[in-house]
């Protein structure tokens, strides 16, 4: 692995150690690009309200400038990208967009937990049309470098509706370009994701593949196993790899 855009910091309290740690251990991998998109904070039009998975917005600006200042003591060592992970939320998206200009990010990737728009939003798991839907809408605003863990729904039941709404995705990341992430934390923590059977659907699409670390901790970025397991569903099903990263 030479890049890697899926970098957390323990602003969004779910995970641990600091930034120059996780640059540290980067180095160590071989990485030569990475970048920290750790959960955006969200411009909801209301008081009161805070999702605690996501850094709060009076830490943004501390954030961007620790990462850039880190940006330049590094840049002899790896190049190093500030940027955010972040839901589509449809009612609040345009607001949220101007909120994060001020912040320049390098870039941004779509990671869809919730569907419908917090607080009132529903879990992925709930309702794979709907999932599928709204994720499809945030990739055609344009705004995404890629889709994050496209197949964290999970989607149970009816397997033939389930392997529709994959191909339906599948298509929809097609038709912009956008780059699907096959994520290293589902392996690594042996959840539901990767889902072999959106892997197999991807390949039929010809979709673009990207490498995702993840990391919640810095010593992830040692977790070779991960890779080599990751790699092996590529092989699997003819997955297109990128293989440069996707900022030049």
């Amino acid at each position: 692995m030479i890049f890697n855009y899926h970098t957390h910091t323990s602003r969004c309290n779910h995970a641990n150690g600091l930034d120059r740690e996780y640059i540290e251990k980067a180095i160590e991998r071989g990485i030569q690009t990475l970048g920290f998109s750790d959960h955006a904070p969200y411009d909801f039009p209301f008081d009161g309200y805070y999702s605690h998975f996501r850094m709060k917005k009076s830490e943004a600006e501390e954030y961007t400038k620790s990462i850039r200042a880190l940006q330049k003591e590094y840049e002899k060592d790896i190049r190093i990208l500030c940027g955010f992970e972040l839901e589509y939320y449809p009612l609040y998206h345009a607001r949220e967009m101007q909120f994060l200009k001020q912040f320049s990010p390098d870039y941004l990737i779509l990671g869809q937990h919730f569907v419908g728009n917090e607080p009132n939003g529903k879990t992925v798991r709930a309702n794979q049309e709907d999932y599928v839907s709204q994720v499809i809408e945030g990739l055609r605003t344009g705004d995404f470098l890629y889709l994050a863990h496209p197949d964290i729904s999970g989607f149970e039941g009816d397997e033939q509706a389930i392997l529709q709404a994959y191909r339906r995705l599948c298509e929809g990341a097609k038709e912009r370009n956008i780059p699907l992430e096959l994520n290293l934390l589902g392996i690594r923590e042996k959840r539901w994701y990767p889902d072999e059977r959106f892997w197999k659907i991807a390949g039929e699409v010809g979709n673009e593949v990207i490498l995702g670390t993840d990391a919640h901790a810095p010593e992830q970025f040692l977790h070779y196993a991960d890779e080599q397991t990751a790699l092996s569903i590529v092989k699997k099903y003819n997955l297109k790899l990128m293989e440069k990263s996707p900022l030049v």
